[in-house]
């Protein structure tokens, strides 16, 4: 199958930096390497360390003296997510990877969706929400996409992501189209040429408003996925003082950091499990809006913790937290359930 990737992602390779060896987690065996690793469970250190990580060379001593396939699943797959269709296999990064958080602000080239990119061969085995056989994406309750349809409007995100405009303005060119194409009926003639008509169109009258929507979803949204953490993970506490901080260090220095917020919300929607479990676009559009919402807020923190203004390390650190959030500790279940009420 062809693999598919975020150019910003391509060459991704792993930098080593021990983020995932040294986060805390559990990671479960796979029962035909339980003999070799002498563990069901890998648990770590009371430092968060795994027991495999050597800290000297920051390198995993199973993947060094043995290689990948001695690694549990969790380790081979991270950060990589995947989503598997009868289109191909989406490969998108989770950002608490420094390595890919990095990327996503210093990568100079213009953003694109990218075939069979080196950094994920068609022969490697991706592990993710395999949707194969599955009924395609939803439009809108009870109306569906065709693939080819869905991938084009895919495209129309990642592109209108990638290019020079404020991040609000994208998500208002975003959610005016999903509007458009909300309206389609079969009077209309075919979805697919809808669909072109409408993401080839020029004409944004009133696209602001396409985000009125999603306000109420919005107010308050960080405490809102905070209390989505299951019992006895570590979630964020939820913060109103951080509002000061946002207005002082990290409003002003925002505008630099709009490339590589945009790409991050494309990261959200490009291969997005959401796709497949949601009831219809504007779904995958609150899933943005409420990352973008996240890293704000980890924005601000960030500076608060630092105690000086947004800056590129500051910014890194920021879509790490919130990736950490947001990909490994909210129940995504009870996440997609809540942004699905702006369907309506």
């Amino acid at each position: 199958m062809t693999v598919f990737s975020l150019s910003v992602h391509a060459h991704y390779a792993c930098g080593h930096s021990g983020a995932c060896c040294t986060a805390g987690w559990n990671i479960p065996v796979d029962p035909h390497l339980q003999t070799q690793l002498g563990a069901t469970i890998l648990v770590p250190d009371a430092s968060g360390t795994c027991l495999f990580f050597d800290r000297p060379t920051r390198l995993c001593r199973v993947h060094r003296d043995h290689g990948e396939a001695l690694l549990p699943a969790t380790c081979r797959q991270f950060p990589r997510r995947a989503l598997v269709d009868d289109r191909g296999v989406f490969v998108t990064l989770s950002h608490f990877c420094p390595t890919a958080a990095r990327m996503l602000v210093d990568d100079p080239h213009p953003l694109t969706i990218v075939a069979n990119p080196p950094a994920f061969p068609a022969t490697r085995d991706y592990d993710g929400l395999d949707a194969r056989g599955a009924w395609p994406p939803l439009v809108r309750p009870r109306v569906l996409f065709d693939l080819a349809t869905y991938s084009r409007w895919e495209r129309f995100v990642v592109n209108t992501l990638g290019g020079d405009a404020a991040v609000e303005d994208a998500f208002a060119t975003i959610a005016h189209a999903a509007e458009n194409l909300r309206a389609w009926t079969h009077e209309r003639g075919t979805l697919a040429a809808w669909t072109e008509s409408v993401l080839s169109s020029t004409a944004r009258t009133g696209a602001a408003r396409a985000l009125d929507c999603y306000a109420p979803l919005l107010e308050g949204a960080y405490a809102r996925v905070c209390r989505m953490v299951p019992a006895g993970l570590p979630a964020p506490e939820p913060q109103d003082s951080v509002d000061r901080v946002w207005d002082v260090h990290a409003r002003p220095e925002w505008p630099y950091a709009t490339r590589a917020v945009r790409r991050y919300c494309a990261a959200k929607a490009f291969g997005g499990w959401s796709a497949y479990q949601s009831r219809g676009m504007r779904t995958l559009i609150a899933e943005m809006l409420v990352s973008e919402q996240v890293l704000r807020v980890e924005a601000a923190r960030a500076c608060q913790k630092a105690e000086r203004p947004l800056d590129r390390e500051l910014l890194i650190d920021a879509i790490r937290a919130s990736d950490h959030l947001l990909v490994h500790l909210v129940d995504r279940d009870a996440l997609v359930d809540w942004l699905g009420a702006v369907e309506g």
